[in-house]
């Protein structure tokens, strides 16, 4: 289990690998001691697979179905403790039904019950070999070897493969089952997150309501003051209460994004977590208008980003958003933006910052050359994206536009130890 996940195999190849080291690693521990009181591998390894096959499928069978059954459990990385709890708690389950089954084996003479029972023939076998005239039949040594009698020892190998084939074959099956249907929830989901029609595709998008995905966005207080730095906090919560565990991205937990409705006065915070599960920052909204506030995290490895409004008092005129431009002046820095966008089509946007003229070696910021948030005009969709690798004076992402229409991106960037924000309008066409 652990080697298929630390190389990215999908579920089923994970699970047939762990299934097969079960048995393998079943067979040469018992094999062992029957080894080093000098039995010959032809004789131990019957004995092996009559004594092992059952339980070791009993087990496998149930401590692969609880991983397969534990949310998120099978897609964790090594890093997360998620994925080391499962495991646990599969190998526990797992021994509490393989305890008893093991127990009758023995008591009606199969299973180690076998294995017990060849030790004794071995010893006698060892006696008459120094004292011929007992008489003893060897017989029972062939006997041994056919497993107490169980079968002939080609028939107790056959059995042992065939147990062994056949248990892979059921956990495979239900790990590729149980991995169809998360795919095909996945594809319903990002169906319902996509508008019908021309140029319409699944895509990343979210932030268009306040919970999803298990969790809700619960703000202390949506209604804030202009221009007063006021204390914000909000909490993720799922069945349990609030969440307290989140995975770190980009050397941080949590992507707090505000932005007004109309795209303006974009802010990119990262809280900081009390123990009671509550996120805190300063947040100071300039203009009174209707907010829209992202909570971006990730936990065991999956995306989430639920939002809420905040509203702020007073006059309120919106502006109108800015035409598609191909470049930015900022701070002295110039953003060119390449990349032609079609909807449902995997578009690779391009920055190019430069300085008097020339390329900006950016610094790291949030484990990559930059971060890049898009959001529909309209409904404000919060679109994923996806950082590339970078060179000189190029910043990279991968997106998927779900329609055509207008999108607002945010590129932030870090050079002389400053955080710079571009935003551009990118017009996104129809398929073709």
């Amino acid at each position: 289990m652990v080697i298929g996940t630390a190389l990215g195999w999908s579920n089923a190849g994970t699970i047939a690998l762990a299934v097969f080291l079960a048995f393998v690693f079943g067979y040469s521990l018992t094999m062992v001691p029957l080894l080093k009181a000098g039995m010959a591998v032809a004789v131990a390894l019957p004995l092996a697979f009559a004594s092992d096959s059952f339980s070791i499928a009993v087990m496998e069978l149930v401590d692969n179905g609880v991983m397969l059954a534990v949310p998120g459990a099978m897609d964790a990385p090594l890093t997360n403790p998620l994925f080391w709890g499962a495991l646990a708690f599969a190998l526990a389950v797992a021994y509490v039904f393989a305890f008893p089954v093991n127990r009758y084996l023995i008591a009606r003479g199969q299973g180690h019950a076998v294995v017990h029972q060849s030790h004794g023939h071995h010893e006698a076998e060892s006696v008459d070999a120094a004292a011929p005239m007992h008489g003893h039949d060897h017989e029972d040594h062939a006997d041994a070897g056919s497993g107490g009698g169980l079968g002939s020892p080609r028939r107790l190998i056959a059995i042992g493969l065939a147990a062994m084939a056949a248990t892979i074959g059921i956990a495979t099956a239900g790990a590729m089952f149980v991995e169809s249907r998360h795919d095909n929830e996945e594809m319903v989901m990002e169906d319902h997150g996509t508008s019908g029609g021309h140029g319409s595709a699944a895509a990343e998008l979210s932030g268009l309501a306040v919970a999803g995905d298990g969790y809700r966005l619960a703000v202390t207080d949506t209604t804030l003051s202009a221009g007063e730095a006021t204390p914000f906090s909000f909490s993720v919560v799922d069945a349990e209460g609030p969440v307290r565990q989140f995975d770190e991205e980009g050397g941080v937990r949590m992507h707090l994004i505000v932005v007004r409705r109309d795209l303006t006065g974009y802010q990119h915070l990262h809280p900081t977590l009390e123990d009671d599960g509550r996120w805190q920052t300063e947040l100071t909204l300039p203009d009174a208008g209707v907010y829209r506030a992202y909570a971006d995290f990730e936990r065991n490895g999956k995306k989430t980003v639920v939002a809420s409004d905040l509203f702020v008092a007073g006059q309120f005129t919106p502006e109108t958003l800015p035409a598609p431009a191909s470049s930015v002046e900022i701070d002295g820095y110039r953003v060119e933006l390449d990349g032609h966008a079609e909807a449902g089509v995997e578009t690779m946007i391009t920055y190019r910052v430069t300085r008097a003229g020339e390329p900006v070696d950016v610094e790291p910021y949030l484990g990559a050359a930059g971060h890049l948030v898009a959001l529909r005009e309209g409904d404000l969709a919060y679109l994923h994206v996806h950082p590339l690798a970078e060179r000189l004076g190029e910043i990279s992402f991968a997106a998927t536009f779900p329609t055509a229409g207008q999108y607002r991106l945010f590129l932030q960037f870090k050079g002389a130890g400053r955080i710079q924000t571009a935003a551009l309008t990118l017009n996104v066409g129809w398929a073709h």
